[in-house]
């Protein structure tokens, strides 16, 4: 039996575009100094990590006030996916520095919009009607799967680095495990506020962030069903960092792609950095002036929803991060040694030319994406010399 029905099929149709004209970015304007067209391949971070420059702006949605909700690059590195808030998933083309395709989600609203291994579909959670996760083909822009379980917003999505495997975190206070070829749920646990969740890059491992008990939970990812292997107590490191909003503004977890660090992002003071194996604080990185503007999986302050403001670059050393409130994206690298209290300020500043609610790394390329209203694509400046970082 098919995994869409005739009736969902009929949805579908009501919702995708006539056409998929592309709605090509507006280009920054010439460049001050020389710079290359378009990314190269990913060479040493530490040479270009302080010459990232915005190259070129996306002005998306008609709709006042619509931001972006997620942003997510393919396995190559050659295509960017954004959420948005005015209930469509657009596309863009890395090499070419073009919007492609925008389909509507108007019925059941979009999220946490996710590239999988397979060329052109793209897994995302609904924010209407129900709390499904849905797969979509963009060749044929339609859904070739739903996954029906969760019975509340979904919070976080991961998707296996090693196949077709991914979870899901959701208000519901619920984890559940799925495999892409199948609607059914593989696996469940129940937690309480299970808001976050992060393969490593071993696909082995499973990391819950679970915001009310300020913990960090560690899973074997072949064995679920069983009790954790090892528990981070983020309760005293709360206490100490962030000790007024403890339990809560949580916005990010990531491993490193070496899989030797666990970022846990928060919205408003600055992000742990903790050693992935003891769950001991490296390093507490500081330096931003406010809040990124957007809702932390367990807020309810009907601000945008969003997917952290920080991440690691491709080498697992630094971490880029946005400011708050000031135009600029902070640098934190985390081979510096922090100071007696283990808070690390930023190495550098990047300026901006606008609010940084969310930033991504290019997996394959010298390349980033930012986003809050506008998505922002940004290169390496081949005229900014060392002497200038």
């Amino acid at each position: 039996m098919a995994d869409v029905t005739q009736q969902e099929l009929q949805d579908q149709k009501a919702t995708m575009p006539a056409s998929d004209t592309p709605q090509v970015g507006t280009p920054l304007g010439p460049p001050p100094v020389p710079r290359s067209a378009t990314p190269q391949p990913s060479q040493k971070v530490s040479d270009t990590i302080l010459t990232y420059r915005s190259s070129k702006r996306f002005k998306l949605s008609k709709r006042d006030n619509a931001h972006i909700t997620s942003l997510d690059f393919d396995d190559k590195g050659e295509y960017v996916v954004a959420a948005c808030e005015d209930e469509t998933i657009q596309v863009f083309d890395v090499i070419e520095g073009k919007n492609t395709k925008v389909v509507p989600s108007k019925k059941y609203g979009v999220h946490l919009a996710r590239f999988t291994h397979h060329s052109r579909q793209i897994l995302h959670a609904s924010t209407k009607v129900d709390d499904s996760l849905r797969l979509l083909d963009l060749h044929q822009e339609s859904y070739l799967r739903y996954f029906t379980g969760h019975t509340d917003k979904v919070t976080s999505l991961s998707l296996s680095p090693g196949g077709d495997a991914f979870v899901s975190s959701s208000k519901d206070n619920t984890i559940s495990l799925w495999d892409l070829k199948s609607r059914n749920v593989q696996g469940k646990l129940q937690l309480a506020t299970p808001y976050l969740v992060a393969f490593d890059p071993s696909a082995s491992v499973i990391a819950v962030a679970s915001q009310s008990t300020s913990s960090v939970l560690l899973y074997d990812f072949r064995n679920y069903d069983r009790a954790p292997f090892a528990t981070f107590d983020m309760a005293p490191h709360e206490e100490r960092y962030t000790p007024s909003t403890r339990g809560r503004l949580w916005s990010r977890l990531e491993f490193s792609n070496d899989g030797k660090s666990l970022l846990v992002g928060t919205d408003y003071h600055g992000h742990f950095v903790l050693d992935a194996f003891e769950g001991n604080v490296n390093a507490f990185l500081v330096g931003r002036k406010g809040s990124s503007g957007r809702a932390a999986p367990v807020s309810s302050s009907g601000r945008p929803l969003g997917q952290g403001d920080a991440c690691f670059t491709q080498d697992g050393r630094y971490v880029l991060g946005g400011a708050g409130e000031q135009n600029e994206v902070l640098v934190w690298d985390t081979h510096q040694t922090p100071d007696s209290g283990s808070y690390l300020q930023p190495m550098g500043k990047i300026p901006s030319k606008g609010r940084n609610a969310i930033i991504e790394l290019n997996p394959r390329y010298n390349m980033l994406a930012t986003a809050d209203k506008d998505i922002f694509f940004w290169l390496p400046d081949e005229g900014i010399k060392p002497s200038d970082k």
